[in-house]
């Protein structure tokens, strides 16, 4: 008999142990910098760089893939959604105004490359700047002064 409560111990040992392997808690994105922070334009353009600050290792990703967008005068935004692209990304400029510059992606890393995102958290963080998360989705922001 003790030879099978030895068994039934190691066995709830062992399982007790796996239950912890590759678990805790997923990796997300917590926040977004965009550089340079500012910059003019030349010849109407500026260039533009994300950088992933996660809450898990690697905790720094540089040149991570975002949607991107520029807020200002004239300018339509889109519906909410987003479509991930590489950086570094050119962002244009027409008036004599300054702009803002957001990039934005999904928290969860493993997320599609393109999506819908929710209207309110769209309108926070991408056309109002309210907020640097909101359901699911974290954005950063940068100026672009245009001459």
């Amino acid at each position: 008999m003790r030879v099978a409560e030895s068994l039934v111990a190691l066995s709830v040992g062992v399982g007790l142990a796996c239950a912890g392997c590759g678990g805790g808690p997923p990796r997300v994105l917590e926040s977004i910098s965009v550089t340079p922070a500012q910059a003019t334009a030349q010849n109407g353009q500026a260039s533009y760089t994300a950088t992933g600050h996660f809450n898990t290792s690697p905790m720094t990703v540089p040149n991570l893939p975002a949607s991107w967008l520029v807020v200002g005068p004239a300018l339509d935004p889109p519906g909410p959604g987003y479509i991930l692209i590489p950086t570094p990304f050119t962002a244009g400029c027409s008036a004599n105004s300054p702009y803002t510059v957001v990039a934005y992606a999904p928290a969860n890393p493993n997320a599609p490359s393109s999506g819908p995102m929710p209207s309110a958290a769209f309108d926070a963080l991408v056309l109002a700047h309210t907020t640097a998360t909101d359901d699911g989705f974290v954005a950063g922001t940068a100026k672009l002064n245009c001459n």
